[in-house]
């Protein structure tokens, strides 16, 4: 048994704020599990929009969140590629945890766990790219990832790139060399009113589209330019909007699918491909975390923010110093 209380910032009943701070559940790991003594927990949009309006029939009480960084303190029957004491982000399930460097702090790495999951699995489950690796050869094919500067898009370059794809993407002026950096070739403004007609400039028949942002007006965006490549999946991280392009197929990610039920893409991008790609700095933990100190009291505050909208940063409580 874990030898530290737990506990959990909970949400009572449908639509009620603020969340409530109370007893967790018992840290018992089933025979594929591993406990993590959790030092950052971050926040991702669906926990405010499930607060506010939740599409899916909660059991609540309930716990909001899926993104965390600390030490594995318990390890379920089955587990043995870790050990105790190793620091790790996790979403308690063996097949989707990595290994960190000593290098990496532990706030930066509780920005990556949904991220991570919801780009692979439109990447490398919807789109069905190859899987990425450190040394990527080109397929011939570019990918428009739309919001490259969000928390999933930066994922999503990466891994992309790593897939051996060319990548263009959205953002704004001052995000440019944010998603430079992460890897992408060529950087469109959102903002600008020819930004469809540039983006088709740059894509042929058979490449791809990554709504990463998925509101109304981008999902549309996003469906008249795979359209009018030749259509196809159109992945995307909310729920499809009617009236699309004919051609274009829009299908809604499950960021936690890697670990439940596509578990090949799990297995290679979680257990054969991130830890090595976190050690040798080919895979970047960003965004920048924008960390909120004072405990699981403070998960109403980030969700709050998150709400408010941040750009090329995301909300991270620091539940206990490491």
């Amino acid at each position: 048994m874990t030898n530290f209380p737990n506990e959990a910032a909970w949400i009572i009943a449908p639509k009620t704020r603020p969340l409530e701070v109370g007893p967790g559940p018992d840290p018992t790991p089933s025979e594929n599990e591993v406990v993590i003594k959790v030092a950052y927990a971050a926040v991702n949009p669906v926990d405010w929009k499930e607060q506010e309006n939740a599409r899916i029939k909660l059991p609540y009480p309930y716990i909001f969140g899926t993104d965390v960084s600390g030490t594995i303190v318990q390890l379920g029957a089955n587990v043995t590629r870790f050990e105790l004491g190793q620091r790790k982000y996790t979403t308690c399930r063996e097949i989707l945890v990595s290994a960190i460097p000593d290098s990496l702090p532990l706030a930066n790495a509780a920005v990556l766990p949904l991220s991570v999951s919801t780009a692979a699995s439109a990447l490398f489950h919807y789109l069905e790219l190859p899987y990425p690796t450190l040394n990527p050869k080109p397929i011939g094919k570019t990918i428009l990832i739309w919001g490259g500067s969000s928390s999933v898009g930066s994922s999503a370059i990466q891994l992309a790139v790593a897939a051996g794809l060319v990548v263009i993407t959205t953002a704004g002026s001052s995000n440019v060399e944010y998603v430079k950096n992460l890897g992408a070739s060529q950087v469109f403004d959102y903002r600008d009113l020819d930004v469809v007609d540039r983006i088709l400039e740059g894509l042929k028949p058979g490449d791809l589209v990554f709504d990463t942002i998925s509101s109304q007006s981008t999902q549309s965006t996003n469906a008249r330019i795979l359209g009018a490549i030749g259509g196809g999946k159109l992945p995307v991280t909310l729920w499809p909007v009617e009236g699309l392009s004919a051609n274009v197929n829009a299908v809604l990610v499950n960021g936690l699918a890697p670990g439940l039920v596509n578990l090949d893409v799990g297995d290679a991008v979680w257990r054969k491909y991130l830890p090595e790609a976190l050690a040798s700095g080919k895979f970047l933990a960003k965004p920048d975390p924008w960390i909120i100190e004072g405990g699981l009291e403070r998960v109403q505050d980030g969700m709050d923010l998150q709400k408010k909208g941040v750009s090329a940063k995301k909300i991270v409580i620091e539940v206990a110093r490491e």
